[in-house]
């Protein structure tokens, strides 16, 4: 029921209410004797405040509650019939009188109001409501029916006001509550001078600001003594398309005279003048559909408007200074399918009214859960359509939504928006500046413009991680075609999306230790430039690697991996000290054993092999071995521990290097214990210990060559070994005749090796072992096979050592 229909069921109601009075009460008493003192005061003042009225009479200025208890307290002065027909509804009437206050003040009805008036009143059935009974059989009668009536002000409103009927009569206000209840607190508080409701089209940022209009306006603390309204809206929606608005108000002075005649209805006057009227007035003014106004016109208006003017501005984008925005986001599926079903039974539309559950979610999914588009898709079935082309072919609804923000996008903002529809998904911001290069200046200005004209949004990451993720809203995405692919920018782009995934696939089958790693997908982005900065450093070309890595340090400033990556970088450029300075930061950054792990195993590798401070290496070598034990991890260990003078533990911990390694760290981690033999032996000699040194030079000796017989064009391993061979020769002089027939196999051994690889032992290395075989003396002792076998390698390492021949 509209509310002019209801109008004039209630105050035919009234006027029986009055006729009884007028009948039964005032035809034998005096009106002192029928109203109590409050309510004459009340007649009284009304009287002397309505200079226009026709009557006089004092029934003509009780409202409705008053004639309601006027009546009931002489109820025993009432016709039998009337009497027991009063008492039996009087516990009812006082619900008719709220909903007479929204019915004849402009206030916004409530859903239960028509049915609840109707229902009410239908139950008063005597001959002493002549008027009500007609009405209600005019109703009922004639369903088109609908009379004409003037809204009137509230008898005593404290607060000026211009505010218009709301368009949502006919369902009432639906959702928003906690979003509501948040803004009247924060307008009732006069938080901030500027808020603006933001959001796409028919999204319901108008409904929702007159709703709280009319809250502050009945409330008990309203703070204000004016609330003015005006509507900058110059078109509007219809079932059969978009039509403009005839005498819509266009720019700021027209908004400064729409504003001053809700003062004074004959103002005309300049921003001066209005700002004079409202000095020292707490006021409220709201701007509704502020995008067709210019930013910069709002705020000089702000500017010249006194202090006591707090603002509320509708938008689709908002004017980018001064405000805080509220965005206004689609109501819920619940909401949604409640407006449907109220909407379309208000508008008779009954099969829309009784969809099933799962066809009135579907529909309203497919309208994106926008009023606007509810109310739409309701008056298009009205209007003849058939409801399911209606929501094939939504071409007018966009364009009504979406059009004009988008034509007044800046080039950055529409290369975005461009991207998005061709990816199709979510996308991080930091992916995006990978993908499209455009400078993080740029692309946050466009992403702003583009939140704020509700084109779009920011999806909560699914992992849970802070950063969001960008992508169209539903609105957008329906309106927007997809772009030609052939533009060599968004080509660019696909291409570069194909390189990002494949490089984010191969970093993670990567098994090299320390592989580049996200701690979420929101880092993914950072990892792919560090990735590139890697391949750019390994070709020289470290300017340009440099640069990725401050494009990915701008993404993420704590993301150890930044500095990890970096300090590998200075040290591929001896700039050893800026390296260790960077592990420090990587290590402050770290949140977890994984990455702690990565940056202490960094950290020893610089100290102990670049720096050459092993003693300042081990605590961190030994902390990534046991926050992350692997085969790298323990190998480093295990080599710094050697380096140190600690050659069992450190073999302890190679020997756990070989468990779950690759065939290439097998044959890196047996060199390393191959040299810790040598090292293990030459330590032995410094301190005397012929014996032992050459136990230890032969251990060493007997698995590098094991090992050189299935890698044999290995020369780290062929040096390693020819360094325990070199070793075991020094210490021939030193020992026991007992060790050396002890030692004899492995010695004849020793002969053969160098004999077999002594041209391809590196030059200095060669030349301490013809020094060494040089000295030595080879006893009887060892039997003459032995002897045989290493004169031989004398004699080749002589040979060796001599210049050629021209």
């Amino acid at each position: 029921m509209s509310r002019a229909r209801l109008y004039v069921l209630i105050d035919a109601f009234e006027a029986d209410l009055r006729a009884s009075i007028e009948r039964y009460l005032l035809d034998h008493l005096s009106e002192s004797d029928v109203y109590a003192s409050a309510e004459l005061a009340q007649i009284e003042g009304r009287r002397k405040a309505d200079d226009d009225s026709d009557s006089n009479a004092s029934v003509h200025f009780l409202d409705l509650q008053t004639a309601v208890d006027v009546l009931a307290r002489h109820k025993d002065l009432l016709p039998h019939e009337l009497m027991i027909e009063f008492r039996d509804n009087l516990p009812l009437l006082p619900r008719l009188t709220p909903i007479r206050h929204r019915v004849m003040h402009g206030r916004p009805l409530a859903d239960t109001d028509p049915t609840t008036a109707v229902d009410l009143l239908s139950g008063l059935r005597s001959r002493h409501w002549p008027n009500a009974k007609s009405v209600l059989k005019h109703l009922e009668e004639d369903a088109a029916w609908e009379p004409l009536f003037e809204k009137r002000s509230a008898p005593n409103e404290r607060t000026l006001h211009n505010l218009p009927e709301v368009d949502y009569d006919e369902t009432s206000f639906i959702g928003r509550k906690d979003l509501r209840v948040k803004l009247i607190e924060t307008l009732r508080r006069r938080r901030n001078p500027v808020t603006t409701l933001i959001g796409e089209g028919g999204i319901g940022k108008t409904a929702l600001a007159l709703d709280v209009a009319y809250e502050l306006l009945d409330s008990e603390d309203n703070p204000y003594e004016a609330i003015l309204w005006v509507s900058l809206k110059t078109e509007k929606l219809t079932a059969y398309g978009i039509e403009e608005l005839r005498g819509a108000i266009r720019g700021v002075e027209s908004t400064i005279r729409e504003l001053g005649r809700g003062l004074d209805s004959d103002f005309g006057g300049s921003l001066q003048e209005l700002s004079d009227a409202l000095d020292g007035i707490e006021t409220l003014i709201i701007i509704d559909n502020l995008e067709s106004a210019h930013g910069e016109e709002i705020v000089q208006m702000y500017d010249a408007l006194p202090q006591s003017v707090t603002y509320l501005f509708t938008s689709r984008w908002g004017i980018g200074q001064l405000e805080r925005t509220v965005p206004v986001l689609p109501l819920n599926e619940a909401e949604s399918e409640l407006l449907l079903r109220k909407f379309a039974s208000a508008r008779d539309q009954r099969s829309l009214a009784s969809l099933s559950p799962i066809a009135a979610k579907n529909t309203v999914r497919a309208l994106r859960c926008s009023p606007l588009a509810i109310r739409w898709f309701v008056l298009a079935s009205e209007a003849g359509r058939i409801p399911l082309e209606t929501l094939r072919d939504q071409s007018a609804l966009l364009e009504f939504c979406v059009k004009n923000v988008v034509d007044t996008l800046t080039t950055d903002s529409q290369a975005v928006l461009d991207v998005l529809r061709t990816l199709d998904r979510g996308i991080s911001f930091d992916e995006f500046a990978v993908l499209t290069e455009m400078s993080v200046d740029a692309l946050r200005r466009a992403t702003q413009e583009l939140t704020r004209g509700s084109l779009v949004l920011v999806e909560a990451d699914t992992s849970g991680a802070i950063a969001g993720r960008l992508t169209l809203t539903a609105t957008a995405r329906m309106y927007l075609q997809k772009p030609s692919i052939n533009t060599s920018f968004l080509s660019t782009v696909r291409k570069r999306e194909r390189d990002y995934r494949a490089a984010l696939d191969g970093g993670a089958k990567s098994r090299r230790y320390p592989q580049i790693t996200a701690r979420d997908t929101n880092d993914n982005p950072a990892v792919f430039l560090l990735q590139s900065a890697e391949n750019l450093a390994r070709t020289g070309n470290f300017a340009k690697a440099e640069i990725q890595v401050q494009r990915a340090l701008s993404f993420n400033p704590e993301f150890p991996e930044v500095y990890r990556v970096w300090a590998r970088m200075l040290s591929q450029q001896t700039q050893y000290e800026a390296a260790v300075s960077q592990l420090q930061s990587a290590l402050t950054y770290a949140q977890d054993d994984s990455f702690r792990a990565k940056a202490h195993y960094e950290m020893a590798d610089v100290l102990a092999r670049n720096i050459r401070d092993t003693p300042g290496a081990l605590p961190h070598a030994e902390e990534a071995a046991r926050l992350e034990p692997c085969s790298e991890t323990h190998f480093l260990h295990g080599r710094i521990l050697y380096w140190n003078g600690a050659y069992a533990s450190g073999q302890e911990e190679l020997e756990l290097a070989l468990d779950g390694a690759s065939h290439r760290q097998v044959l890196s981690v047996t060199t390393a214990l191959v040299d810790s033999w040598g090292r293990w032996a030459d330590n032995h000699l410094r301190e005397h210990e012929a014996e032992p040194a050459l136990t230890k030079a032969l251990t060493g000796f007997h698995q590098g060559r094991a090992l050189l017989e299935k890698n044999p064009h290995d020369d780290r391993l062929r040096n390693a070994t020819a360094e325990c061979v070199l070793h075991a020769v020094r210490s021939l002089h030193r020992v026991s005749e007992h060790a050396l027939v002890r030692h004899s196999a492995a010695l004849r051994q020793v002969g053969g090796f160098i004999v077999k690889h002594h041209l391809l032992i590196e030059s200095n290395k060669r030349r301490l072992l013809h020094d060494a075989f040089d000295r030595a003396k080879f006893p009887n002792s060892l039997g003459s096979e032995t002897q045989r076998s290493l004169e031989s390698a004398r004699g080749d390492l002589v040979a060796s050592s001599q210049p050629a021949r021209r």
